[in-house]
Order: C-alpha cells, then sequence, then structure tokens
C-alpha cells in the first residue's frame, strides 16, 4: 500500500523548488555574451596594372575634371562599387579610349562578379577594340548568370559572325529574337541595319512558329465551282 508523502517532505521539496542551488542559480540569470560584430568586407584595391593607368588618367587633360577625380579617389580607397566603375569606364570609352576602359571594366567585375551588365559592357569594350575572343568570352559569362538574356545571345551572335563562324551566329540570333523579338527593330537595336543574316533568321523564326500553312490561301479561281450534278433516282 502506498503511503502519501508527509508534510514534512513536501516543505522540504517546495524549498528546494524555490530556492535553486547557487550555482544553478547563476547560471540561469546569466547574461548571454554579446555576438562578436560582423567583420566589414575586405576592401578590393586596384592592381598595380590599373594604379599605373589612373596615375596616367590623373596626369591627362580629363584628370584635371573634378569629376573624374573624385572616382579615381574612390578606387585607389577601395570605396568605389561595382556600377560606379563601371560608369567611369563607361566614360572614358565615350571619350574615344576603349582601350583605357577595358581595365577599369574588368575591376569593376572584380567588385561584382555576379552582375550581368558588367560582363555585357565589357565584351562591348573588347568586341569595339577587336578582341573578339575576349569578347565572345564575356558575353559567354553574361548567359551563364543570366541564360534568358536576349541581348547577351545577339552580342555574341555578333562576335561569331565577324569571326565567319556564321552557323554559331545564326544561332546566337535565332535564341536573342526568340527570347526578345523586338532585337529585330533597328529603332531599338541599330545593329540589325547592317546585319545580313538576320533577317535569313528572322524568316526562319517565323517559319518554324507559323508553318508553311500559316501564309495565307489564294484563291486560283475567281468563279465558284459548279454544282455537282446528282444522279435521278431509278
Amino acid at each position: 500500500m502506498r503511503h502519501a508523502p508527509s508534510l514534512a517532505t513536501i516543505l522540504v521539496v517546495t524549498a528546494v523548488a524555490l530556492n535553486p542551488s547557487p550555482a544553478a542559480a547563476e547560471t540561469d540569470s546569466a547574461v548571454p555574451a554579446p555576438a562578436p560584430p560582423a567583420s566589414a568586407p575586405a576592401l578590393i584595391l586596384p592592381g598595380s596594372s590599373l594604379s599605373q593607368t589612373m596615375a596616367v588618367v590623373r596626369k591627362s587633360p580629363i584628370g584635371d575634371d573634378p569629376n573624374v577625380s573624385a572616382y579615381l579617389d574612390l578606387m585607389s580607397t577601395g570605396q568605389a562599387s561595382g556600377a560606379q566603375v563601371n560608369d567611369f569606364a563607361a566614360y572614358v570609352a565615350k571619350l574615344g579610349m576603349p582601350k583605357v576602359a577595358i581595365p577599369f571594366q574588368q575591376y569593376a567585375l572584380k567588385l561584382e562578379p555576379q552582375n550581368t551588365t558588367l560582363w555585357m559592357n565589357l565584351g562591348t569594350l573588347q568586341r569595339t577594340t577587336a578582341a573578339f575572343s575576349s569578347a565572345a568570352t564575356s558575353f559567354k559569362k553574361a548567359i551563364a548568370i543570366d541564360p534568358i538574356n536576349a541581348l547577351a545571345h545577339y552580342n555574341l551572335g555578333a562576335v561569331y559572325d565577324v569571326q565567319g563562324d556564321y552557323d554559331d551566329a545564326i544561332e546566337e540570333y535565332r535564341r536573342a529574337l526568340v527570347l526578345d523579338p523586338s532585337l529585330g527593330d533597328p529603332r531599338k537595336n541599330p545593329q540589325v541595319v547592317n546585319n545580313e543574316n538576320l533577317l535569313a533568321v528572322e524568316l526562319e523564326i517565323y517559319h518554324s512558329q507559323a508553318g508553311a500553312l500559316g501564309l495565307p490561301l489564294l484563291q486560283i479561281q475567281k468563279t465558284p465551282l459548279p454544282p455537282k450534278a446528282v444522279a435521278d433516282k431509278p
């Protein structure tokens, strides 16, 4: 037969619950240690080659421009963003110095290696300076990041076209126009004006999507067919 606990036992248990041991109390009330502060990302400074180019730009006539000086100061201290370096490279290229702009664009990609637009702009600069193999690599990088980037496919096709690789060029044009048919409009994409292969691609796409019966069927005979004679029933 089980006996009910005595009053003394109940009082002892209650006292222990209300007054935990000093060690347990210290553990429960201890304030957790603060988390260590997040370390700031390491600065990515320009390499020695780019630093030399920056020094040349500072001594050039455009180095007197306060905006140019401000951009160079940001880059030299590692404070510039990829977008800022990209804008500076575009500015230099528009002044007729695409070869000078290329190392700046490459530095922008060190800052933001997954930025499709930066790869596209690098490819455009390389294509402008006839570095076609490098341009193809840059456009392929952009496509690897964004496979449905229609303009990247078009630009890669244009590089293949210049290199005489017409089969691959037409395939890239086809992909570009399927993704964005407006790239065939010279108002949006002036490159198409002198693109002889693009019309063939557009016709191929039209044929594959609409088929031969997608064209209107023209009636040859203008007069209706005579009614078919019905044989008399016996």
